[in-house]
């Protein structure tokens, strides 16, 4: 009976060692990893230039550098940083059956830096160095060193290069809808590329803009403005940021004139011998709105009239991302003298 309970212990023994053995291996040992050492210049002090080893040149940017809206985009739309350890919290979500670092950015790094091999080897060695990284680094950097890496098509990684890539600014000078935009690049660059898919660019980007609102980063009227903001991007590495006017050329389909009537001048009205001038908003729906006598004639009968016109203008929808387009219209009309 002595010797059973001995051989237990030593078998207890035997296990416990090799528990810690594998904890100080998944948690501690770096030897058979790669480095995390360079993550450190991706998130800097101040904004600064980086040279990889394929001569290529990526512009980061600190973490106070990433404009008012860009990390609330992100956090919409891939998720919130997880606070637990990657190791904890996956072996927590594989218990309870959900799926694993789904929105963890120190994962996606690692997936980065992980040596290609078999797969499994690969996923332990990424939940490793996640490990390492989310240790070394606090969630503010990691979240810096994640844009500052990320990869948003057009041959662009880093959030400052992409923002210089399609609007020509800074990071830091992003509006909401340019924020949104260049957030929804990242789960498929080539599929929502506002160059060759502004289409899907712009769905993709109202849609950042919606769970931003439902996670009340910002206000439903500022989520609408941006919603509706026309889609303006370079075309090319060396041309200013610009619309597509040829995907969103007016183009009238119908326009029913007010039927013929008799223009009567009151008392004290002076015609100015000038037609009137009326200005107005095409809505991506094709719809007029807003028309204004910008110049009178001097006749608020002949006013009205070419009002009433302008607004049975009816435009052909055009393409998301066209937005609110103003016009104007001289409405010629005949003056005669009597």
């Amino acid at each position: 009976m002595r010797l059973f309970g001995r051989v237990i212990a030593v078998i207890a023994g035997v296990i416990l060692l090799a528990a810690g053995a594998l904890c100080s291996w998944l948690y501690c040992y770096t030897g058979d990893l790669p480095s995390i050492a360079g993550l450190d210049q991706y998130s800097p002090a101040a904004a600064a230039v980086i040279q990889d080893q394929g001569n290529s040149l990526t512009h980061v940017v600190p973490t106070d550098q990433l404009g008012k809206f860009l990390v609330s985009a992100v956090i919409a739309a891939e998720g919130q940083a997880e606070p637990r350890g990657p190791i904890h919290a996956t072996v927590s979500d594989l218990l309870l059956g959900a799926q694993p670092h789904a929105q963890m950015y120190s994962w996606r790094l690692a997936r980065e830096l992980a040596p290609r091999g078999h797969a499994l080897r690969r996923q332990i060695d990424e939940l490793r160095l996640a490990e390492q990284i989310q240790r070394h680094f606090d969630q503010r950097q990691v979240m810096t060193i994640y844009l500052n890496r990320v990869y948003l098509g057009e041959k662009t990684y880093g959030v400052e290069d992409g923002s210089l890539r399609y609007f020509g600014k800074h990071v830091s000078d992003l509006s909401l809808e340019e924020s949104a935009l260049l957030v929804g690049l990242i789960w498929s660059p080539s599929h929502d590329s506002p160059i060759e898919h502004p289409e899907r660019a712009v769905e993709r980007r109202n849609w950042v803009v919606d769970q931003m609102t439902s996670q009340g980063s910002v206000t439903h009227e500022d989520a609408e403005h941006a919603k509706a903001a026309p889609l303006i991007v370079k075309r090319t590495a060396n041309s200013e940021a610009t619309y597509d006017w040829n995907r969103c050329a007016l183009k009238i389909i119908s326009h029913v004139s007010p039927a013929n009537t008799t223009i009567r001048v009151r008392a004290g009205e002076k015609s100015t011998k000038y037609p009137p001038v009326i200005v107005y908003e095409v809505l991506e729906s094709g719809e007029v709105q807003k028309a204004i006598v910008q110049r009178s004639s001097g006749i608020r009968d002949i006013d009205n009239y070419a009002l009433a016109g302008v607004k049975t203008m009816r435009y052909e929808e055009r393409p998301p991302g066209c937005g609110v387009v103003a016009g104007e219209a001289v409405v010629t009309i005949d003056f005669v003298d009597h």
